[in-house]
This record gives C-alpha cells, structure tokens and sequence, in this order.
C-alpha cells in the first residue's frame, strides 16, 4: 500500500457509492425528461420530494429498529421517487389519473398542497433531519449510566 492511499476495503466502499450517485443520477434525469411537454420541473419534483420524504421516514424506522444505517440510501431514495410517480408510468400508457392513485404516495393529492413544492421541500428537509439524527444516535456508543448512592 502506498502511503496516503485508502485500504483497499475503504476503496471499495467509495468505489461502490459513487456507482451509486451515478446510477441515481442517471435515473433522475431520465425521470425528467420524462416529463418533459408535462410541467416537468414542478411534477418531478412533487414526486421526488413526497416519495423521497416516505422513503427517509422507513429509513428512519430501520436505522432506529437496527441500530445501523441503511445500506445504499440514494437507492431507497429513487425506489421512494419510483413509487410515487408510478401512476405516472400508467399514465404515459394510456391510464387515466384516478383518485386511488392516491395510494401511491398521494400521487393526486400531493399536487394541490397549499405552497407546493415549498411545502414539499421543507417536508423533505424534516425527514432528512430525522433520518440523520437516527444515524447520528445509532453511531453513539451505549453507555450505562451508574448511579452513586445518595450520600456518598
């Protein structure tokens, strides 16, 4: 090993996450361009923002339930994305929009929020908080507090 070089475990590990914000990357501009003739800025956001926002709060409650961070988070990021604009794919074949769709992630609904986007956003940014305040505490060490007798 060279000096200043990574261990070749810890080369992996990189390796393996910019794969990952690659893939991520190259998927999210093909959901735009996706839809593209349809409002594709405010549509790709809404769903990225609502499915991403599910999808931090399940990371939440594994990384709480396993005491570890998921793996490959960008992938459940995209896979939350993926269901809530899948309505949008029966669309594109030929489906009409129907309020059920609303299962997926409110697909309808999520349109008509007062503040739009906005609102999405900073309900984003609140499932982000909460999943990396659950990493954070599941990195913390488990320490047992000893209570000294009174008197001593």
């Amino acid at each position: 090993m060279t000096r200043g070089a990574a261990p070749a475990p810890e080369k992996a590990r990189i390796l393996n996450a910019c794969f990952w914000c690659v893939v991520a990357v190259v998927v999210e501009v093909g959901l735009f361009a996706s839809y593209r003739g349809h409002d594709a800025r405010f549509h790709w956001f809404t769903h990225l923002f609502v499915g991403s926002s599910a999808a931090l709060l399940v990371m939440t409650a594994v990384a709480v339930r396993t005491r570890r961070p998921v793996p490959v988070p960008l992938v459940w990021a995209l896979v939350g994305h993926l269901f809530a604009m899948a309505p949008d794919f029966a669309f594109a074949a030929g489906v009409a929009h129907r309020r059920w769709m609303d299962i997926f992630a409110g697909h309808i609904s999520s349109h008509f929020v007062p503040g739009r986007n906005v609102t999405w956003y900073a309900v984003f940014l609140i499932c982000l908080g909460a999943y990396l305040a659950a990493v954070d505490r599941c990195a913390r060490p488990r320490h047992r507090t000893t209570q000294v007798p009174a008197g001593r």
